[in-house]
């Protein structure tokens, strides 16, 4: 997770932060008010938000309401600046679910913080390598299939969010390019060096794969997927193509 939405009150506060932000790695945007944030979380899924309290007198409380209330971004983290001391206003920021109030004028470092926090936090068993994931094999396309789960994984991870435009059926299809994705990767960690040569073993990785491009592909059937969906999509049949390409260098090296 890395999106990171500023709502900022004046233009030297939004770019202050786009900037600070940006150089920790953070990919961010800015809008100007909370009729912008509204209308940029109905297109986009940010991950974390950064709302500067300067706007609530301008509709702020009814806007966060509303991105609630978008089904991806229901526990979306809030983050709140703050120009001055105001303890009524801190208080009802907390009562609508921000997770911290920091200073406007010098708390990109406070709010980096908070964000690395989350980022912890919230990370998904997937993102911890798993016993030998990292491990350098002497067999160059057992590392490369290794590379290509790794891929497959986080481009499912990085979909999630977007899982409702997907279809009535679409949790139950991504729910089999995801768990296809962890078993290849259980799989491969505990392949020998060389041993891609078995022909059951190759069956057994091709049946697994072929999860992966056969439910995307019906996923990229829908119409109104987002950008971001489409090229995810599309990178998971991407390297799933590459992965049977593998099996069948591994195929032909078998039988020469």
């Amino acid at each position: 997770m890395n999106r990171v939405l500023i709502v900022a009150g004046g233009r030297q506060t939004g770019e202050r932060y786009q900037q600070a932000l940006g150089q920790e790695g953070f990919q961010t945007a800015v809008v100007w008010n909370p009729i912008q944030m509204v209308e940029f979380c109905r297109q986009h899924t940010p991950d974390f938000m950064v709302v500067d309290l300067d706007l609530a007198e301008l509709g702020l409380w009814s806007a966060l309401q509303a991105v609630r209330g978008i089904g991806t971004l229901a526990n979306i983290p809030f983050f709140a600046l703050a120009a001055c001391a105001n303890p009524p206003l801190f208080e009802k920021a907390r009562a609508a679910g921000f997770l911290a109030v920091v200073p406007a004028h010098d708390g990109s470092r406070q709010v980096l913080e908070c964000l690395r926090r989350e980022v912890d936090r919230h990370r998904s068993p997937v993102e911890v390598d798993d016993e030998g994931a990292n491990a350098v094999s002497r067999d160059p396309s057992l590392n490369r299939l290794r590379e290509l789960a790794r891929s497959i994984i986080e481009t499912a991870l990085s979909l999630r969010p977007r899982i409702d435009e997907y279809g009535e059926d679409g949790p139950e299809l991504f729910g089999y390019i995801e768990n296809s994705g962890q078993e290849i990767r259980r799989r491969l960690n505990g392949v020998a060096d060389f041993s891609l040569h078995d022909r059951e073993l190759r069956h057994d990785f091709r049946n697994m794969i072929g999860s992966v491009t056969g439910f995307a592909e019906l996923i990229l059937m829908e119409m109104g997927l987002s950008y971001e969906s489409i090229e995810g999509l599309t990178r998971l049949r991407r390297d799933s193509k590459e992965f049977v390409e593998i099996l069948d260098m591994q195929k032909a090296e078998a039988t020469a």
